[in-house]
């Protein structure tokens, strides 16, 4: 299986190497514009070629043809909350960009194996989303992880041994540290930022206080994740997905399964200065993980 967060639903981009599109959101009416979800920003639009600005941008579930396992049950969920964020400080005032959750219902025909139910998601966050993280978004990132673990939980014909893969972007790492990646955003992208500064005196929060506020933001669909007792496949040993040094593309497994190997395949370069490149040919802003599971 191959999920892809940030495909465009005009595209099969995997058709041609021994993939079956199985799940499109787009496809499915759960997905905005690339203008939409960039929130009109004109420097993010230029960066994409003008044809792509008006293409739904949403997530998608592929199938290896030649693969042993079969779909028994397939669909999509909207994830995220019908919430307006409030502009000022040079920000969009509007809706929060739709967030949404592809899953796919496999099984292994003629075993005893379980099924298992992979599901692709990419939640509210990034550069055009943290600017409002003081407006309770907080709260929106924690909920949707929830969100997707309740289509797993109220799956049909559920069985004891049904095995639950949560893959995704969530946009932040695992742990908030104190010199970390996160801490350096918070400091050169965050921070300064006059719509945050005027929510939070709006809020009523000290300046020495909207530091530990973000922290909280970040990391909450890890504790939304923690809390309902399902674990991680790998932390920070495989290295980075972002091209800003982050590990931000996690899986969350609904029971300790084998891990039998991870790798990072490296599809783009670091953006931080004096690192060496990882690839030859850069083809996105993140890396992917390949992880196989002992199923």
């Amino acid at each position: 299986v191959i999920c892809v967060q940030e495909g465009l639903a005009s595209r099969d981009v995997l058709k041609d190497v021994g993939f079956e599109l199985i799940i499109c959101t787009g496809a499915l009416k759960l997905a905005q514009s690339v203008r939409e979800m960039v929130y009109s920003d004109a420097a993010a639009l230029k960066a994409c070629a003008e044809e792509n600005h008006d293409q739904l941008l949403c997530n998608q579930l592929y199938l290896r043809k030649d693969s042993a396992w079969v779909v028994e049950d397939k669909g999509a969920e909207r994830i995220s909350s019908d919430t307006t964020l409030e502009g000022g400080g040079n920000r969009v005032h509007g809706p929060l960009a739709i967030r949404s959750m592809g899953w796919l219902k496999l099984k292994k025909p003629g075993t005893s194996s379980p099924s298992v139910f992979v599901m692709c998601t990419h939640i509210t966050g990034g550069r055009f989303e943290d600017q409002y993280f003081v407006q309770q978004l907080a709260e929106e990132r924690l909920r949707q992880p929830e969100r997707c673990i309740d289509v797993f939980k109220g799956r049909k014909g559920a069985k004891d041994d049904d095995i639950g893969i949560l893959v995704g972007d969530f946009n932040a790492t695992e742990t908030y540290k104190a010199d970390g990646p996160m801490n350096s955003y918070f400091k050169f992208g965050i921070k300064g930022s006059e719509g945050v500064k005027s929510d939070a005196q709006a809020a009523n929060i000290p300046e020495d206080g909207i530091e530990s506020i973000f922290a909280e933001y970040m990391v909450s669909p890890f504790k939304a994740i923690k809390e309902l007792n399902w674990t991680f496949a790998y932390g920070d040993e495989i290295g980075v997905t972002s091209a800003f040094g982050h590990l931000i593309d996690h899986m969350a497994m609904s029971k300790k399964v084998p891990v039998k190997s991870v790798e990072v395949v490296y599809l783009t370069n670091q953006k931080v200065k004096d690192v060496p490149p990882d690839t030859d040919i850069v083809i996105t802003d993140h890396n992917a993980v390949k992880v196989a599971f002992d199923i």
